[in-house]
């Protein structure tokens, strides 16, 4: 914008003692560029693993499937918008930006930046609760997904359409002169409702896999294996929480288009929501192309979960274990499921019984335990948990 004599009008003064630079002035911009493109496409690769995987390995499609393509798309959207409005000041100080370009730059912020954010994260959000509905048919667990669904829904869409009615005239929040004559709600206040709401579902997400497999009767270890994949969605609240310290912070930072450019971190909160919605996908796509992979061996399986075993069986016979299962150093005998492998346990020094006598005392436990193990197995799920769908889908 220029005034009547032809001179460059910026978006407001600057600081005493600062001489702006209309022409090779600071940019930070190429920030949001390197943050938008770099996480599309890792958010990408993530997805299309997560869509291969069903499609083409699972042979089964979800409904949380069609959910997070959306938010994708809705994802890059925004990351596309906050490009553009680098063309009208997003990254230079506001004393270097013409007043006209400031307007351009916060009505695309306000009505496509606010519009895509919140839809991409109700997406995200229902994408996830949606997956874990698949694994539980308890129903205050179900009930507990809903509520967080519900208040998703409650505070993604009236921020989405946050432009409709935040101002009367609407363009009062991007054009200076129309907001000294109209009326805006309190702004700040709405953000930061928004930004606790988001944050608190986000752990609510968080948490509510270890809920759901609370009652599992599997291996502890396999337990939070299982429960560390279904809470990667919620992984997501540390970015939540740093978002809106950011927030808060800026609303004291007068310099808004130099400052606006750190909201790049929502660029970064939906795509790397996108990425840990798709992460239990990742388990059968590995299992499938490299099933030869550490983590996939059976053998190390075994040996972590007879080391649980060792440790539950001599609890149940009144044997002292150490809190790792057992001290291998006392171990000589004991049959166990490490492959071939045979551990055995160390006659006490004086104790009178030959070693014959322990291996057949051994033998008779390794029984007993046996039997015990058959009518509680560790694959038994409580009634209301589907085991194999657990188990295919992470």
């Amino acid at each position: 914008m220029s005034s009547a004599d032809g001179s460059f009008v910026p978006a407001s003064p600057p600081p005493p003692g600062v001489t702006p630079d209309f022409v090779n002035g600071e940019s930070i911009a190429y920030r949001l560029f390197v943050v938008a493109i770099l996480f599309s496409v890792l958010s990408l690769l993530f997805l299309s693993s997560r869509l291969f995987t069903a499609a083409s390995i699972q042979k089964k499609w979800h409904p949380d499937d069609t959910l997070i393509i959306v938010a994708w798309f809705i994802a890059l959207a925004n990351s596309v918008i906050a490009m553009v409005q680098t063309k009208y000041g997003l990254g230079k100080h506001m004393w270097e930006v013409s007043a006209m370009d400031f307007q351009e730059f916060m009505k695309i912020g306000m009505i496509g930046g606010l519009l895509t954010y919140n839809l991409a994260t109700l997406f995200i959000k229902t994408s996830i609760l949606s997956f874990y509905l698949r694994f539980s048919v308890d129903r205050a667990f179900r009930v507990a997904v809903y509520v967080v669904m519900v208040v998703t829904v409650g505070y993604t869409v009236p921020n989405a359409i946050l432009v409709l009615y935040a101002c009367r005239p609407m363009k009062a929040y991007w054009d200076f002169a129309a907001k000294a004559t109209g009326q805006c709600v309190n702004l700040d206040a709405a953000f930061h409702t928004a930004n606790t709401l988001n944050m608190l579902t986000d752990f609510a997400i968080l948490l509510l896999p270890i809920w759901m497999l609370r009652p599992m009767q599997v291996p502890l270890f396999k337990k939070i294996g299982v429960a560390l994949i279904l809470m990667a969605g919620g992984f997501v609240c540390g970015i939540s929480l740093m978002r809106m310290i950011m927030a808060l912070l800026g609303i004291f930072n007068p310099d808004i288009s130099f400052h606006y450019t750190g909201n790049l971190i929502w660029i970064v909160e939906m795509n790397f929501g996108i990425i840990c919605a798709c992460l239990p996908a990742l388990r059968p796509f590995l299992k499938h192309y490299f099933p030869n992979l550490a983590f996939f061996d059976p053998q190390v399986e075994q040996r972590v979960v007879s080391s649980f075993r060792l440790s539950n069986r001599a609890a149940h016979f009144g044997r002292p274990s150490t809190t790792d299962g057992f001290d291998a150093s006392d171990a000589t005998t004991l049959p166990t499921a490490m492959g071939n492998k045979v551990l055995r346990t160390k006659p006490s020094a004086g104790s009178g019984s030959s070693e014959g006598d322990q291996e057949h005392g051994m033998r008779k436990m390794d029984e007993k335990t046996a039997s015990h193990q058959t009518e509680t197995s560790p694959s038994t799920l409580v009634p209301s948990y589907d085991a194999r769908s657990v188990d295919s889908g992470v």
